[in-house]
C-alpha cells in the first residue's frame, strides 16, 4: 500500500487527508494519506529519513524545505517554494492548481490586468501562473513594503509588461478571512462590477471578502477548486499519471463542502 502525507505546522484543520482518501476510493488505489505535524528542528531529519511514497508541504515549510532537498523541478526553482515532494525532489503544484481552477471556471486571463494581495509563497506561485497565462500586468498589494518590492522585482525579471491601469482581476494570497478569523478582509482594494475575484482560502468556502465582492457584481471563486486541483497535480507526480480526466471533481468538491459545513 502506498503511503502519502502532508507536513506542516499547524495542520490540524487540513482537508487534504479527506480529499486524497476520497480520490483514492474513486480511482481504486490502495493508499493512505496522513497529517504529520513537524517542529522546525525536525524538518531536515524528516526529509532525510521518511519512507513515504510522496508528501505535500504546507506553512511554514514551503520555502525552508528547499535547502534540504536533493533536486528541484523547474517551477519550484522559479517560484522558490515547494508544496510537493517525490523521491527527494521538490515540485510546486500550487500554480498548476490555480491554472486548472481558471480552466474549470472558464476564465481566460490573457491580457488582463491583475492585482495580487500578499507576497508570501502562495503569491509567488500565483504570479508564476499569471505570467504563464499571459496577463498584461501584475500589481502587488501588501502590508510590508520590503516583501512587496521583492516580489515586484521577481515579477519584473520574468515579464516586461508594466501598467498602472485599474486591475480587472484580484487574487487574495493572504490568510485574511481564514477560519477562525472570518471577519478579517483584505483592505485597500476597490472591487467593481464585472471584476474577477479569487480567494486562495477554502475555509470558509465563501469568505466575508468574497461575499462583499459578489454583492458588488464581481465573479467570485473560492480556494476549494485550487485545493483540489493542486492535490490532483501532486498525485499525478507521485503516480506518474494524469488523473484530471479520471476523477469526478464535483463529487470530491461536494465531500469537502459537506465537511466544511459540519465544522461550522
Amino acid at each position: 500500500m502506498k503511503k502519502f502525507a502532508l507536513i506542516g505546522n499547524p495542520i490540524n484543520h487540513s482537508l487534504s487527508p479527506l480529499m486524497h482518501e476520497s480520490i483514492f476510493k474513486q480511482i481504486g488505489l490502495k493508499a493512505s494519506y496522513e497529517k504529520i505535524q513537524i517542529e522546525p528542528l525536525e524538518l531536515e531529519k524528516f526529509v532525510r529519513s521518511n519512507k513515504l511514497d510522496g508528501y505535500n508541504v504546507t506553512i511554514p515549510y514551503k520555502n525552508i524545505i528547499l535547502k534540504h532537498l536533493g533536486n528541484l523541478g523547474n517551477s519550484a526553482q522559479n517560484i522558490t517554494a515547494v508544496n510537493c515532494v517525490s523521491i527527494n525532489k521538490g515540485y510546486n503544484t500550487d500554480w498548476i492548481g490555480f491554472t486548472k481552477t481558471l480552466d474549470q471556471n472558464k476564465i481566460d486571463l490573457k491580457n488582463k490586468s491583475c492585482l495580487i494581495i500578499g507576497s508570501g509563497g502562495a503569491a509567488y506561485a500565483i504570479a508564476y501562473a499569471l505570467i504563464k497565462s499571459k496577463v498584461s500586468s501584475i500589481q502587488i498589494e501588501n502590508r510590508g513594503i520590503e516583501n512587496k518590492i521583492k516580489l515586484e522585482k521577481w515579477i519584473s525579471q520574468r515579464m516586461n509588461k508594466k501598467s498602472d491601469s485599474m486591475p480587472e482581476v484580484f487574487i487574495n494570497c493572504t490568510p485574511l478571512g481564514m477560519s477562525p478569523f472570518i471577519d478579517e478582509i483584505p483592505s485597500n482594494v476597490n472591487i467593481k462590477n464585472g471584476n474577477i475575484v479569487i480567494d486562495t482560502i477554502y475555509n470558509p468556502i465563501k469568505t466575508k471578502w468574497l461575499k462583499q465582492c459578489e454583492k458588488k457584481g464581481a465573479k467570485i471563486i473560492s480556494g476549494l477548486d485550487m485545493l483540489i486541483a493542486q492535490g490532483i497535480a501532486s498525485l499525478n507526480i507521485w503516480l506518474e499519471d494524469d488523473l484530471f480526466n479520471k476523477i469526478n471533481l464535483k463529487h470530491i468538491k461536494n465531500i469537502l463542502e459537506n465537511e466544511l459545513c459540519l465544522q461550522k
